[in-house]
């Protein structure tokens, strides 16, 4: 019987975990969004009430579960709420950060801030399109550089990346108009 635990096994696993993660994420990632954020949040606020719990209560295995159940549910709704946010405002950023390096002017960044604010808050759907399929391109990406090693994994996992990120831009915000969840939006009415 092989052993699956022994020596390059082990990034195969891993990589296929990845290229599959990737590749949902490059092309459903804008339906899954919500979810997703939400389990970011819980994961996030689960360990770091873990990581508190097991500082405070290091004997109790009960205190450390109930913190990390607790803190992940309130983790992932407030993730919820404060995600589009804060997206809204690093793409501010990202303009403001432009501005200002073309003119050191405050004003001209405080301008470019609100505009990139709500050009983000108004383009939100597609740029969630174009997030979760660069990530997705990422991970497929990553996942081949697991796969080869070495500089042609580098080289096929950019590649690969690219085409993955690319392909998952396109499905998400111009082939695959229509919300999956609302599959009537499309339709046209007679």
């Amino acid at each position: 019987m092989p052993d699956i635990f022994s020596g390059a096994d082990l990034t195969v696993i891993p990589a296929v975990v990845l290229l599959v993660a990737g590749l949902v994420v490059a092309f459903y990632g804008k339906t899954l969004f919500k979810l997703v954020i939400f389990l970011m949040g819980a994961i996030a606020g689960g360990a770091l009430a873990g990581m508190l719990a097991a500082y405070l209560f290091p004997d109790s295995a009960m205190c450390l579960l109930a913190g990390v159940v607790i803190a992940g549910i309130i983790g992932g709704f407030l993730a919820l709420t404060i995600v589009k946010g804060v997206l809204a405002i690093a793409v501010g950023g990202i303009f403001a950060w432009i501005a200002s390096s073309v003119t050191p002017d405050v004003f001209v960044a405080l301008i470019a801030f609100i505009a990139g604010f709500v050009l983000a808050l108004v383009l939100m759907d597609r740029l969630l399109g174009l997030i979760t399929g660069v990530s997705g391109g990422a991970m497929a990406g990553f996942a081949m550089t697991g796969f080869l090693g070495g500089s042609a994994g580098q080289f096929a996992g950019l590649a690969v990346g690219a085409v993955v990120a690319l392909a998952g831009i396109y499905y998400q915000n111009w082939k695959n108009k229509g919300d999956l969840s609302r599959p009537d939006k499309d339709e046209k009415k007679s």
